[in-house]
């Protein structure tokens, strides 16, 4: 059993009006629960400049976007995430609009489990150069532009070889991002707690490149060996940077661990059952 929170840190996006009259609706009921709350609202490009000094935990109105950058931006932190599901999918939140005070009744008293999340922290070199660097907690995707031209990539797995790949693009997934972007790709499902990564392409040519899981104990190298149009780096599907021929991606295993709040009642492959990833016969 954790212990009682004293302070919660609501995070939602500025112009969601709903998000907006939850956050206050959950901020009185916190404080009639002895719980101070302060409401941040964030944009898409701003960083989480708030006073984070003893917030407990930090709760995120939207969807599944919104709990990713928030989780990018208190990473550092470590202070704990929870998510209400105001978006679509929402495989991350665990609270829904519907019956949040029934869960937030055991939080609050320190009735919750934490998920210990790996993250990806990459750092982009051109011309031998660091020109670029962040976390992804999901994904961290190489991909081709707005023309149908595939690139041609040369992977490193530590001392290993992978190969040159043309592709489309390419993903790399965390155990959390799994069931994203890379799934679409055809890429595995992955244990959410578990310390590896999937990378899985998009559209390789003659299916040359199959997805694969492996240990996040070396980094992985990516070099852009040939574009004929813009390649982009995207993180999480928020943000990102363009690439260009001979530029070089190297991701690893942030020292730093995302820490996601867990209702005791929630259970992964319950999840993965009501989202429709798995469907019994």
């Amino acid at each position: 059993m954790k212990s009682t929170l004293k302070q919660m840190m609501l995070v939602h996006m500025v112009g969601n009006e709903l998000a907006a009259q939850m956050a206050l609706e959950i901020q009185d009921w916190l404080r009639k629960n002895g719980c101070i709350s302060t409401i941040f609202q964030a944009t898409k490009n701003t960083s989480l400049e708030a006073d984070w000094d003893n917030v407990d935990m930090v709760l995120t109105l939207g969807g599944d976007g919104t709990l990713l950058g928030v989780a990018r931006g208190v990473l550092e932190r470590e202070i704990p995430v929870l998510g209400l599901n105001l978006g679509k999918v929402g495989f991350l939140t665990e609270l829904s609009p519907e019956d949040w005070q029934g869960t937030l009744e055991d939080i609050v008293v320190g009735q919750y489990a934490l998920s210990s999340r790996l993250v990806v922290s990459f750092k982009v070199f051109r011309h031998e150069q660091e020109f670029y660097q962040g976390y992804a907690v999901n994904d961290l995707v190489i991909s081709c532009g707005s023309l149908a031209r595939m690139i041609r990539l040369n992977m490193w797995y530590g001392r290993d070889h992978l190969g040159m790949v043309r592709a489309d693009g390419m993903i790399v997934a965390t155990p959390t991002g799994s069931s994203g972007y890379s799934i679409s790709a055809g890429g595995p499902l992955i244990y959410p707690e578990l310390d590896v990564f999937a990378l899985t392409p998009i559209c390789p040519f003659l299916h040359a490149f199959r997805p694969m899981i492996l240990p996040f104990e070396d980094d992985l190298h990516v070099e852009v060996l040939e574009a004929d149009s813009k390649v982009y780096l995207t993180q999480d599907g928020q943000t990102g940077v363009v690439l260009r021929t001979g530029d070089k991606v190297i991701a690893s295993r942030a020292q730093k661990r995302l820490l996601l709040v867990r209702p005791l009642h929630s259970h992964y492959a319950h999840k993965l059952k009501s989202k429709g990833f798995i469907r019994e016969s």
